[in-house]
């Protein structure tokens, strides 16, 4: 019973770190897109100075369109960056899974649950990695797809979209994620 009671508390050990990671990514990706402040890299100051001495970039708002006002890092840092930091995010995930999925010990029900977490981290990255590619293609340079349970957001490396562009990319996000339009969040990264 006590050796049970063991198994029972590492396993609910684990699944709370990686509810916790999740909760924690989620939060942090929200921040990302929602906020208007952000720690200052030194891209960041390089574009302040610009922006102090009046190269100030041009903002657009339109309905699934959000602008944030924070500094921006160069474009190609920033995507680079949300990458890395999204593929190691999973990867600290799967292995919390693993490490459940592995455990001889390991309740049938937790393990059920942890089968069912990791496809649905992978079915993401698969979605996700599809659109990122299928925006390309329509002629943007950069573009990086965050998908939640309940909604999808959509960065892309352009100052401004035009209301075509959103409606491409729009067409793009619903056919593949399965959401509806007003579950998207379209954002320019200026």
């Amino acid at each position: 019973m006590l050796v049970l009671k063991k198994k029972s508390l590492v396993m609910g050990i684990l699944v709370v770190l990686l509810i916790i990671t999740g909760y924690l990514n989620l939060i942090y990706n929200q921040n990302i897109l929602n906020s208007g402040d952000a720690i200052q890299t030194s891209d960041q100051r390089d574009v302040i100075a610009d922006k102090d001495s009046g190269n100030e970039p041009a903002n657009g708002d339109d309905e699934n369109v959000r602008v944030s006002d924070a500094a921006p890092a160069s474009s190609a840092n920033f995507f680079v960056d949300y990458r890395t930091e999204r593929q190691n995010t999973r990867k600290e995930e799967i292995e919390y899974i693993r490490e459940i999925l592995d455990n001889p010990e390991s309740d049938l029900e937790i393990k059920k649950e942890a089968q069912a977490q990791l496809l649905e981290i992978t079915n993401s990255m698969e979605k996700e990695l599809s659109m990122e590619a299928l925006i390309k293609a329509k002629g943007f340079n950069e573009a990086v797809v965050i998908m939640h349970r309940d909604s999808v957001n959509v960065i892309v490396d352009k100052q401004e979209l035009k209301p075509e562009e959103v409606a491409q990319i729009l067409d793009i996000v619903k056919r593949e994620s399965g959401q509806e339009a007003e579950n998207i969040k379209i954002i320019p990264k200026i």
